[in-house]
């Protein structure tokens, strides 16, 4: 049957039919809220009821809140163009909840262009956008902890930055939160006790800052907060302070009794400067890596371009020793350690420099490097040849009957091959081995203790001596020094920078150095400067000195012509 020869009613019932199948919402309504014509969709979506489908109703718009709604906006965006194509609209439903809408409308005006009546074909997305919703949930926030994902925080900061370039007032800060020791808990207690631990210290630093501020788990045992609208630096101590107490308050999680979770924290602040928020995040993280190391409360450190610069330089001086083969740019320098009451030599400490290119670099930047790609084994075995060498040449030259303090890497000492390399060291040399006194740190002895102590002994048996360096710092205590295979120990000089203000300092030290005496040790006190000092220092023929006072690292030239003038006397 064709269109064309149905009769006018016919038409109408048939056009009826087919709109009251579609899956969409059709409907008409004049300006003052008559609805003209409406499909079974519509009313399903605006809770509208009627006799038929397409009976007209009178103040549809007091029947249904949605619809009220919804006819609104059509009126608006139609109000300068006559037809508008997809435009979304968010609605409550008068069910409850809410949904969205895909609208095409239009505005049919009369003969004098006024509205006649406004249509509306209507789309219901609301599964689609719960599933949009749902795809950019996951793609943008950790499923874990709930906060927003890296991604995530890398585009609030570009936009933060953005802003910050056009409105100069606004300052903003980013935070970078590690959590200390997660690697080695995971160990211990398992997977789902460190998830437990993550959503914790997740919560505990989503609750410290406000809702305008993000919050992120930016890796997997880091967090990164982007804070806005700071005056100072004061705000951020605030909220850094806020999560340390209560991640510092202890509770019960899986029968197990957490005393408190630990975290260090690196901030940048402000961001004006930057152009990338990969380049925020980078020096975050250098921050986070000073803040490991300092011992304020906060465990905190505020970035500074110093401090980056020091970070390449690492990289760079890195890199070449992962390349180096070979020690030619390294030497030697001799601090004498001296007997106070006297001012005599009693001994050297072989300090080991390294000139690179036209640069001295410290040893407190390359030693920890070295130690980090490996070449401290090859670095230390030159050090312990050449101290060799220099000491067998100083006892047949002048006769010289001093000791030599070699520092040895903790590295050195789990090497099982490190007593025959020492060995073979002292005949090559023919240096006497009782006068080789090797120092070693605390840390040594915690890395492999069963393997330390078996090398230390067996270099023992030949005559050499072990001085236990830094005492005072780190893991010290007196039932573990009763242990150690040494006969001297080195104090730390932060005990001695203090001596002259502080009277803790001095009952401390004064403490020490009484027990190691008695415990039958000999005693180095490093880092002495000034006479004031040594008079803090109380019994001083027990002791020896070590420090500019006396004086500085010496070349094996001078130290050979200061052994010179002490064999003329």
């Amino acid at each position: 049957m064709q269109l064309t020869a149905l009769k006018t009613g016919e038409k109408a019932m048939l056009s009826h039919d087919i709109l009251d199948n579609f899956s969409e919402g059709f409907c008409r309504w004049t300006p003052d809220w008559r609805l003209l014509k409406a499909n079974a969709a519509f009313f399903r979506l605006t809770g509208l009821k009627a006799e038929s489908p397409f009976s007209e109703i009178p103040d549809a718009d007091k029947r249904s809140f949605t619809f009220y709604e919804l006819g609104s906006a059509v009126a608006r965006q139609t109000e300068n163009l006559d037809s508008v194509d997809n435009f979304e609209l968010r609605l409550a439903r008068e069910t409850g909840g809410h949904c969205w809408l895909n609208i095409n409308a239009r505005r049919v005006p009369d003969a004098n262009g006024q509205t006649s009546y406004y249509e509306a074909y209507i789309r219901d997305t609301t599964d689609l956008k719960l599933r949009e919703a749902e795809l950019s949930h996951r793609t943008f926030y950790d499923h874990l902890t709930g906060l927003a994902n890296r991604d995530l925080f890398v585009d609030r900061i570009q936009m933060a930055l953005q802003t910050s370039k056009r409105r100069k007032e606004i300052r903003y800060a980013v935070l970078s939160f590690d959590l200390r020791h997660f690697k080695t808990i995971n160990q211990h207690y398992g997977r789902s006790f460190g998830n437990m631990l993550l959503r914790h210290t997740a919560a505990t630093i989503r609750s410290c800052c406000r809702e305008a501020d993000t919050v992120a788990r930016t890796a997997s045992d880091e967090f990164g907060v982007l804070l806005q609208g700071l005056e100072d630096g004061a705000q951020i101590v605030k909220i850094i302070k806020r999560v340390h107490a209560k991640l510092n308050a202890s509770f019960s999680a899986w029968e197990q009794n957490i005393n408190s979770v630990t975290v260090d924290v690196g901030v940048i602040f402000p961001i004006t400067d930057y152009n990338k928020p990969e380049s925020v995040l980078r020096d975050a993280d250098i921050a986070v890596e000073r803040a490991k190391g300092t011992r304020n409360q906060l465990r905190c450190k505020f970035f500074s371009r110093r401090r980056l610069e020091e970070a390449r330089k690492h990289l760079s001086l890195s890199a070449v020793l992962q390349e180096k083969r070979n020690v030619e740019d390294f030497y030697l320098d001799y601090q004498p350690i001296v007997r106070p009451l006297d001012g005599e030599v009693h001994s050297f400490e072989t300090l080991v420099r390294w000139k690179h290119g036209d640069a001295i670099v410290p040893p407190s930047v390359f030693i920890p490097i070295a130690e980090e790609t490996g070449f401290i084994d090859r670095l230390g075995d030159f050090v312990i040849e050449e101290s060799c060498r220099q000491m067998h040449c100083w006892q047949e030259k002048y006769d010289a009957n001093v000791r030599l303090h070699v520092n040895i890497s903790p590295h050195q000492l789990v090497i099982p091959t490190f007593p025959e390399k020492v060995l073979a060291m002292l005949y090559r040399t023919g240096v006497d081995a009782s006068r080789l006194l090797f120092e070693v740190t605390e840390s040594a002895f915690l890395r492999d203790f069963e393997r330390v102590l078996y090398n230390i002994n067996a270099v023992r048996k030949h005559g050499i001596q072990f001085c236990l360096d830094d005492f005072g710092t780190g893991y010290s205590s007196l039932s573990y020094l009763r242990h150690l295979p040494i006969e001297c120990l080195k104090i730390d000089r932060s005990f001695v920078n203090d001596l002259e203000r502080d009277e803790k300092s001095r009952i401390l030290l004064r403490h020490i150095l009484s027990i190691g005496t008695d415990m039958g040790y000999s005693i180095v006190v490093e880092g002495v400067e000034r006479q004031t000092q040594i008079n803090l220092l109380g019994d001083l023929s027990r002791l020896l000195i070590q420090g500019y006072y006396f004086y500085r690292p010496l070349s094996a030239v001078s130290a050979a012509a200061l052994l010179e003038l002490r064999k003329e006397q």
